[in-house]
């Protein structure tokens, strides 16, 4: 019984006798849809990415039609190989035009030759093989086309973010400007602006909590589904297929490689092992992984019975201790550092050393003025937003933050309810 044919392109140029019209029976009996042209000028014409592959009988080759045919292989997409099969009568002076055409083409195309008569299970046994081929190819041309979608998508997320920012600074600048307008006592003005600051850092937690989660709700899932999508086409793939084997697995690692940084963007703007598991927890990943990424040995020591505290003040203390070795890390040029937390009665203090060169008085001199860097004013507004008290100690032989924040144990059912 025989069904509808599929649409599969072969395209035949075969000028003179009966060669095309046998090529096409031929074709159609094994269920391989072809189209025959007359000249190979034609045969250019028709050409596009739509070929599974072209038969040229060797009299067709005429300089014109070959140039355009050449020019098609050349300028094919980067995912596109179509294969020519070249149709020879066998002579010694046809091999030699054979041969050069393969050399001319074999840069920028895939040449096959066969030498006529040829037998029918091999012209379509080489039909069929560059049919699959053509079949892969469109297989990496519709990966690359959802990696340009995903790509996309991320673009637009990042445009989408900037717009907000953009917006919010916005908002806040405006805010800003009403409250200089508005308040004119100088203590109310540092008031209204430390609540705007405390406000802001807030407000940055709050944005970072909810573009952590999208990034790995969102980016992660689509990254996650190539790897899976091209963990199918690596097992498809035959042994022979070594080259093809080769670029999957390339673009597999790349893929791997764009989760993990993903995933390490994702944890480092908000740790979800802060919320699940508490600041211990949360602060023993963090210094490991920042050990791991700085080469700075970096020496955690906690109390042995540390409680969990509010989500407040469990964020405030790792967000210190974030700032504190990012500060470490770029500018005090140390090798060491040590971040410690003890509890003494109802007061926890965070201290942070390092062995670096230290800050200059100049330095000092902004921060206690209120004018220092983002992160050392993000750790100042924290603690006095929890009614704590910070100090910076620096010298030749290094700097040390000590931070003191009041709290108040957690019961153990609201605890349990957090974890």
């Amino acid at each position: 019984m025989s069904g509808p044919m599929p649409a599969l392109n072969v395209l035949i140029c075969a000028p003179t006798g009966r060669d095309g019209p046998l090529l096409q029976r031929y074709l159609f009996k094994d269920q391989i849809h072809s189209v025959c042209y007359e000249s190979i000028e034609r045969l250019a014409e028709a050409l596009d990415d739509s070929v599974q592959a072209v038969i040229i009988a060797e009299e067709a080759l005429v300089p014109r039609g070959v140039e355009r045919l050449f020019a098609f292989l050349k300028n094919q997409r980067a995912w596109s190989d179509v294969t020519v099969i070249l149709l020879t009568n066998g002579s010694e002076e046809s091999s030699q035009v054979g041969s050069g055409l393969v050399h001319l083409f074999g840069v920028h195309g895939n040449v096959n030759m066969l030498e006529r008569p040829v037998r029918v299970p091999t012209l379509i046994s080489a039909v069929r093989s560059a049919m699959r081929a053509r079949g892969r190819q469109y297989e990496v041309r519709d990966l690359l086309t959802q990696r340009e979608q995903n790509e996309q998508v991320l673009q637009e997320a990042r445009e989408e973010l900037e717009r907000r920012v953009l917006q919010r600074t916005l908002e806040l600048t405006k805010a800003n400007s009403d409250l200089r307008r508005e308040v004119s006592e100088r203590l109310h003005a540092e008031n209204a602006l430390r609540q705007l600051s405390q406000s802001v850092v807030r407000m940055q937690d709050e944005e970072r909590r909810r573009i952590a989660r999208e990034l790995h709700d969102s980016a992660g899932q689509y990254l996650s589904a190539v790897t899976l999508t091209l963990g199918q086409l690596a097992r498809r793939l035959s042994e022979s297929n070594s080259r093809n084997k080769e670029l999957v697995q390339e673009s597999l690692d790349l893929v791997g490689d764009c989760i993990r940084e993903v995933r390490t963007m994702s944890y480092l703007l908000h740790p979800p092992v802060l919320d699940d598991f508490g600041l211990v927890s949360a602060l023993r990943w963090y210094v490991e992984g920042f050990s791991q990424r700085s080469g700075i040995n970096v020496r955690l020591d906690l109390a042995e019975e540390f409680p969990r505290f509010n989500r407040e003040l469990e964020t405030a203390l790792f967000r210190i201790v974030q700032e504190g070795l990012t500060n470490v890390h770029l500018h005090s040029g140390g090798q060491k550092a040590c971040v410690e937390l003890k509890i003494q009665e109802k007061q926890i203090n965070t201290t942070i050393t390092d062995d670096g060169h230290g800050m200059s008085q100049e330095v000092l001199s902004e921060v206690g003025k209120g004018q220092g860097g983002v992160g050392l004013m993000g750790m100042y507004e924290r603690v006095k937003k929890l009614g704590g008290t910070i100090q910076i100690v620096s010298n030749k032989l290094g700097t040390t933050i000590k931070a003191q924040l009041p709290f108040m144990e957690m019961r153990e059912s609201s605890a349990a309810a957090l974890s």
